[in-house]
């Protein structure tokens, strides 16, 4: 009876770090789509509008994201944003509320999916220019760039957005293969 539990423990040891770690492959997975579900409700919203539209990520606290429209037809910027010009549309927003130990970051050195170079370990996860917001055009258009997102043990996940078209991806990165894979 003993070695039966000892034996049961071991595999329940052996076991569980491997279930951790795809419960936070798939909940890294998730966040990256909700993410990118967010930002497609967020270009049909300018389009239904007929005004640009932008979620703006909290330079202070990244994990903080809040969502306006262009109120005076010159896009959404931070200082008619601070004036109160361009409105915020809803509340803050977290993805860790609804993703628990999944943030913006990169958690460790990862290639560029474009190929150009490594991606450093804690370095900006939000990469689309200079500012922090991500707008969509009334034409369909958007801010091009990519957001990394991060779970607690490691995993890898980076939404593109593709300006021309304005469509995303999500991808995933393979730590075995090391290379960024579409979800």
């Amino acid at each position: 009876m003993v070695c039966a539990c000892a034996l049961i423990a071991s595999l329940a040891g052996i076991a569980l770090p491997a279930l951790k770690a795809t419960r936070d492959r798939d909940v890294a997975r998730l966040a990256g789509r909700h993410l990118a579900m967010e930002m497609q409700r967020l270009r049909f919203e300018a389009l239904k509008r007929n005004a640009a539209v932008a979620i703006r990520f909290d330079p202070e606290d990244l994990g903080r994201m809040r969502l306006y429209v262009d109120g005076d037809r010159d896009g959404v910027l931070q200082r008619d944003v601070d004036a109160g010009i361009d409105p915020p549309i809803g509340r803050n927003t977290r993805l860790s509320d609804d993703f628990a130990g999944v943030a913006l970051g990169i958690a460790h050195d990862v290639p560029d999916p474009e190929g150009g170079g490594t991606l450093i370990a804690g370095s900006d996860p939000i990469r689309i220019g200079s500012s922090n917001f991500v707008t969509f055009s009334p034409v369909a258009t958007a801010t091009s760039g990519t957001l990394y997102l991060a779970a607690r043990y490691g995993p890898q996940v980076c939404v593109r957005i593709l300006g021309a078209t304005g469509r995303l991806r999500v991808l995933w990165f393979d730590p075995v293969s090391r290379t960024w894979r579409q979800d």
